[in-house]
């Protein structure tokens, strides 16, 4: 962990000193998600990423922040992984798989295996059951 923030500290300033709000956006969201206790950065990169027109990335932070700062793994239930909460949050919102690539740069395939995943972990038949357990496990946004 003590090597994951110092290498994270050394992109952040190295973006910082090249003046590249792209590179620095993107080191702040990944930052903030790989090591999951830093809404700070992710509030920051979603900032940025708004500011400079990058919607995806911004869309990103946002399902990551959700109403209390970014999901930690320690927090899912049934087994979810960080992804598979994201893809969720974009099921509960009505995205196809296609919007779910765009939004998350996955393919549509890549969605679609996700959100397998995600109806066999949950035990949910369909989309709407896979939102109705996302409301009740307090994974989706309030957004």
């Amino acid at each position: 962990r003590e090597d994951a923030e110092a290498h994270f500290a050394a992109a952040l300033e190295l973006a910082e000193r090249s003046n590249s709000p792209v590179w620095k956006a993107r080191v702040q969201h990944d930052w903030a998600v790989a090591l999951g206790e830093r809404p700070d950065l992710l509030a920051a990169a979603h900032a940025t990423a708004t500011a400079i027109g990058m919607n995806g990335l911004a869309e990103r932070c946002r399902i990551a922040g959700g109403s209390q700062g970014p999901v930690r793994r320690r927090d899912l239930p049934d087994g979810l992984s960080g992804r598979e909460v994201e893809v969720l949050r974009l099921v509960a919102a009505g995205r196809s798989n296609r919007q779910i690539g765009e939004t998350l740069f996955i393919s549509p395939n890549t969605a679609a295996n996700h959100v397998r995943a995600i109806l066999q972990k949950t035990s949910s038949t369909n989309r709407a059951e896979a939102t109705a357990y996302a409301a009740r496990h307090g994974l989706l946004t309030n957004g």
